[in-house]
């Protein structure tokens, strides 16, 4: 499995604040173990929000979504869950 972070990704990570981008790393961290092991950590908030793409809670407001596309999971977004919602309805 390999982790690939999209351009988009990577510019919304860094206008996070200091510990939202803790965060966002020990949910990726949580999601992979996850994958390995079977075992759903406590407060992930995995869920199928479109064909392709998933969400995991990186806190009470904000995301991270995700794609899976065979051996890899690409980082496409992350911000508030209305900013996600913005960002699933230009996907459709």
């Amino acid at each position: 499995m390999r982790l690939n972070y999209l351009k988009s990704y990577d510019r919304l990570f860094k206008k996070l604040t200091s510990p939202q981008q803790e965060n966002a790393i020990k949910a990726i961290d949580a999601l992979i173990e996850f994958i390995k092991t079977g075992k759903k950590p406590q407060g992930l908030g995995l869920k199928k929000v479109r064909s392709d793409y998933w969400e995991i809670k990186l806190s009470v407001r904000n995301r991270i979504i995700f794609e899976f596309k065979s051996d890899i999971i690409n980082f496409a977004f992350v911000g508030s869950h209305n900013e996600v919602k913005k960002f699933l309805k230009g996907k459709d």
